[in-house]
């Protein structure tokens, strides 16, 4: 689906990086990135768009990982024999934006978000916190490229949704999405700000962006030409990361990232998104349900999307997700699972980036889009029909958000 920089468990040795040696069809090549590899890009070329299915299926069975977000292909020269008749299906690999975690291991127990064990996780009520108040009642509204079977989301339908950029000994980076859920605050995954490493630095928010080919962005409504405001690029006052997160549990993956100044709520194209503040909501059995992914990452051609795409993406129950990835990894109460839909799926640059579905709140009396989920993990090979992507459940974390927003 979208490029979802999903934070990976890798639970194969077979996860290459960028410089390893790789095999396709017995020929020894490089794993690197599909634009430093001409003869696939001569063949992506050659295959004209759309791109033919053949032609992203070779390029989903050359994958090889990831490079923080940047896809990466086994380039071989002799890359035309790849046999594509071969449809097996075996346990994916899981990618990460940064280094991949060692093999997860399942602890003997669960933790709710006061730190008590218990058998069944549960979310608290928070209809009486009182930084509830501090989350905007305009939020979430619904009005009317691709990303895996994605589509390009219109001018100002999503304006909660932002980038990360990350300084890289290459210059800067857009990676990791993101979701204002107040004017000061940030919610994302805590892959996308934590143990980043030392090529990777986390610059700034870009609130407001559509393109990141424009600015500003401009549509033609009608024959008439709309265009949002130019989109701005905010500092970081502090990132507050969940403190159970780390990279080899894939767990608690979630933060939130405070702004040096706040978002304009006035404007269009920067609002709040909405989260699940009630029991109803935070209880919603969403299985079977079709949730809204949203994000600037990775396209069916291996590339990074430059305009915002959103996908609809069924929601599966946890004991499926379970049984699906016969328990490798393990799949918590606090994470809810989508996709599993051949080409549909959340990918590279996607991470941190919302699972949404309509619901009614009270702060705004009408249908508006709520968060379920953030982006956390999949497989590596994105799009691959009946692994679905895993996803932080942010009912769980409700308390955690407002006691740590001011």
């Amino acid at each position: 689906m979208i490029a979802l920089f999903i934070l990976c468990a890798l639970i194969s040795p077979s996860y290459l990086y960028n410089g390893d040696i790789c095999y396709a069809n017995n020929c020894v090549g490089s794993c690197k990135l599909l634009s430093l590899c001409p003869s696939l890009m001569n063949e992506v070329r050659r295959a004209g768009t759309p791109m033919p299915p053949y032609m992203r299926r070779k390029l989903q069975d050359l994958g090889c990982g990831f490079d923080q977000d940047d896809p990466l292909v086994c380039c071989v020269e002799e890359s035309n024999t790849f046999d594509y008749t071969d449809d097996t299906r075996k346990q994916p690999e899981y990618w990460a934006p940064t280094e991949p975690p060692k093999p997860y291991t399942q602890p003997n127990i669960q933790v709710n978000n006061r730190g008590d064990t218990n058998a069944i996780d549960q979310p608290l009520d928070v209809r009486n916190h009182p930084n509830l108040q501090l989350l905007p009642k305009d939020c979430g509204g619904i009005e009317g490229e691709r990303i895996f079977g994605g589509n390009r989301t219109s001018l100002f339908e999503m304006p909660w949704m932002v980038l990360l950029s990350y300084q890289t000994g290459r210059g800067i980076k857009l990676s990791c999405g993101g979701t204002l859920i107040t004017e000061w605050y940030v919610l994302t995954a805590a892959h996308c700000v934590s143990f980043l490493g030392t090529k990777l630095r986390l610059e700034g928010v870009i609130l407001g962006e559509h393109d990141v080919r424009q600015n500003p962005d401009c549509e033609r409504v009608d024959g008439e030409l709309m265009c949002a405001p130019p989109a701005r690029n905010v500092t970081i006052d502090r990132v507050i990361s969940h403190p159970g997160y780390n990279p080899q549990t894939l767990y608690d993956d979630i933060a939130l990232v405070r702004l040096s100044e706040p978002a304009d709520f006035s404007m269009d194209s920067m609002k709040g998104v909405c989260l699940p503040t009630t029991p109803e909501l935070q209880n919603l059995n969403l299985a079977g349900l079709q949730g809204i992914v949203a994000g600037w990452g990775a396209t069916e051609d291996g590339l990074q999307s430059p305009v915002l795409l959103s996908v609809a993406l069924p929601m599966i129950s946890n004991k499926e997700c379970q049984n699906i990835y016969n328990g490798s990894p393990h799949i918590y109460d606090r994470q809810i699972c989508a996709g599993g839909v051949q080409d549909k799926d959340s990918c590279g640059g996607d991470s941190g980036g919302p699972l949404m579905y309509p619901g009614r709140t009270d702060l705004t009396g009408g249908v508006r889009y709520v968060q379920h989920g953030i982006v956390s993990y999949g497989s590596k090979r994105c799009g691959i029909g009946g692994y679905p992507g895993v996803y932080t459940r942010t009912s769980y974390y409700m308390e955690w958000i407002l006691d740590n927003i001011s």
